[in-house]
């Protein structure tokens, strides 16, 4: 493990693996660094391979207030812990924070988003503010495991059995272990998508969307996409919000074939 300093001090662990040109992956909500751990092997076939924990989580600090723009500075503190233009790859949560670090930088070597959690106005419901508020009240009572339930219900549209079947799983106890960051990536919620912003993004890039994810994820990604100058688009068949464990291999060649172009 490795650390860098954010711009308001907070420590940010990462850790690098493989050779070839750098990598810097942003993992999403409810997970920290080994959330890439099934694909990790594959990219680092081809890459330098940055992880890191998103602040709050695993060996990272926490600075207080939480606020989205402290995280864009973490990817800005890791890119000059790199040290030279990088591929950035963002995942969900992760790929709204590398589109809005991206917005600040012309020195990435390519941007690739899979599935950013942008919610276009009308796909789907916000969450208002009183799940928020519920969540921070389970949080205050230590009642982690419904806090993860209720972060699944919001975002991934699984059933009750389908949740009950991942609460029993060996899984479970690292989604516990991030449970108070729930309410960070909730601010994400209200991160708009700004076409005009994200039309000065000239950094090459590609969208990757699962074939079988809700609806609303691949509505933002499409609506990203249209809106970048620069961007291809590769839907993975068969695959929902997390390729990179379900078809890791497949992901991988995905990121390599674009990234080496």
């Amino acid at each position: 493990m490795e650390t860098a300093a954010s711009a308001d001090g907070t420590r940010i662990a990462y850790w690098r693996e493989g050779s070839g040109p750098p990598l810097l992956l942003v993992h999403g909500g409810v997970c920290d660094h080994l959330a890439w751990h099934f694909v990790l092997p594959f990219l680092a076939r081809s890459f330098t391979v940055y992880t890191y924990d998103r602040r709050g989580r695993g060996e990272s600090g926490d600075t207080l207030p939480f606020a989205v723009e402290r995280e864009v500075e973490d990817i800005e503190a890791m890119l000059r812990a790199i040290g030279e233009p990088a591929h950035l790859l963002g995942h969900s949560a992760g790929g709204i924070l590398a589109l809005l670090a991206a917005e600040r930088t012309d020195k990435l070597l390519s941007l690739i988003l899979y599935e950013p959690a942008f919610v276009v106005d009308g796909t789907r419901q916000r969450p208002g503010p009183e799940v928020l508020k519920r969540m921070q009240g389970l949080l205050a009572a230590g009642d982690r495991d419904e806090v993860i339930r209720t972060a699944i219900r919001e975002t991934l549209d699984l059933t009750e059995e389908h949740i009950a079947a991942m609460g029993a799983g060996p899984g479970w106890q690292h989604l516990r272990a991030v449970a108070h960051t729930v309410p960070y990536d909730w601010q994400l919620w209200d991160e708009p998508l700004v076409p005009e912003r994200v039309n000065a993004v000239q950094t090459r890039t590609l969208l990757l969307l699962g074939s079988e994810s809700p609806s609303w994820l691949q509505i933002g990604a499409r609506a990203v996409l249209a809106a970048l100058p620069n961007a291809t688009l590769v839907v993975l068949e068969g695959q929902e919000h997390h390729a990179t464990v379900t078809a890791p291999e497949m992901f991988a060649q995905v990121v390599v074939d674009f990234a080496s172009r």
